[in-house]
């Protein structure tokens, strides 16, 4: 659906999605996943204590 809650337009309402069991999961892409997700954590971690000037627990001021 489109922002104003309507059906979405005429080029998107001929696209199916279909998922497909695999036999075995693809443990390099998962393992890729997991250490993308750990990087991006740490690297907000660090960007939160270097940057803001504030205490981790302290509410955020807007």
């Amino acid at each position: 659906m489109n922002e104003e809650g309507k059906a979405p337009p005429e080029r998107m309402r001929d696209y199916r999605i279909e998922a497909k069991p695999r036999e075995a999961p693809d443990l390099h892409r998962l393992a890729q996943l997991f250490v993308t997700m750990a990087l991006a954590r740490t690297q907000a971690d660090q960007h939160r204590e270097s940057g803001s000037g504030q205490n981790p627990g302290d509410p955020v001021e807007s």
